[in-house]
C-alpha cells in the first residue's frame, strides 16, 4: 500500500520515510476516485445549503452589489454575499465521525503557510458538526476550508504542504485512522 498522486512528488519528504498499511490519497483526484459515497463535498453549493448560504450561479439581484466569488470545478461560479473573517484551512482526522485531531494554519502574506496554535471555536463547532453529521462511516483525514466561520470547501485529504510542520508523530498517528484503529501512539 502506499500514498497515492497523480502529481505529488514524495521523495525527500516525510511520506517517504513511512509505509502505511492501507492506500492514502495526497491529491483531490485520487481522494475522489477512493471515495465516491463522499463526493458530494466538492460541491460548492451543497456546503452553502447546508449552511443555509444564499447563493446563486449568475451574478444578479443583491448579488451584484455585495458578493464574493467561489471557482466551482466545472468552471463556473457561485455568488454568496461577501464574507468577512480570516480564510484558514483546518485539517481534521476523523474516525467514524469523531475528531481525533484538528489544526488550523493560514497562508501569510508572502506565500508561506503557518500552522496556528490556538483553535477557533465557531469553526471547531461547525467543523464537528460536519464530522459528526456526514462523516460517520469516515476513517482519515479531512481539509475544511472556511472563511469566518463559514465552510467554503472541503476535500477529502491531508493538506500534504502542512504535514512536516505538525508534530513529529502525527504521520503514525494518522495512519492509525486509515487503519481504523485508535489514535494513539
Amino acid at each position: 500500500m502506499t500514498f497515492l498522486a497523480e502529481d505529488i512528488n514524495i521523495k525527500d519528504t516525510v511520506f517517504e520515510t513511512v509505509e502505511p498499511n492501507v492506500d492514502i490519497p495526497l491529491d483531490d483526484v485520487t481522494a475522489y476516485q477512493m471515495y465516491p459515497k463522499y463526493n458530494w463535498v466538492y460541491s460548492t453549493s451543497r456546503l452553502l445549503d447546508m449552511q443555509n448560504i444564499e447563493w446563486s450561479p449568475f451574478r444578479v439581484g443583491h448579488f451584484v452589489e455585495e458578493h464574493h466569488e467561489f471557482p466551482v470545478t466545472d468552471g463556473g461560479t457561485i455568488w454568496t454575499r461577501e464574507m468577512h473573517g480570516e480564510r484558514l484551512t483546518t485539517d481534521v482526522a476523523v474516525l467514524k465521525g469523531d475528531i481525533k485531531w484538528a489544526a488550523h494554519h493560514r497562508t501569510k502574506d508572502d506565500g508561506t503557510k503557518e500552522v496556528l496554535d490556538t483553535l477557533y471555536g465557531d469553526i471547531e463547532l461547525r467543523v464537528s458538526a460536519l464530522a459528526m453529521l456526514h462523516f460517520k462511516k469516515f476513517a482519515g483525514v479531512i481539509s475544511v476550508d472556511t472563511v469566518g466561520s463559514t465552510i467554503v470547501a472541503v476535500r477529502l485529504r491531508m493538506t500534504t504542504d502542512m504535514v512536516e510542520s505538525y508534530p513529529e508523530d502525527w504521520l503514525k498517528r494518522v495512519l492509525r485512522i486509515y487503519n481504523r484503529r485508535p489514535w494513539g501512539k
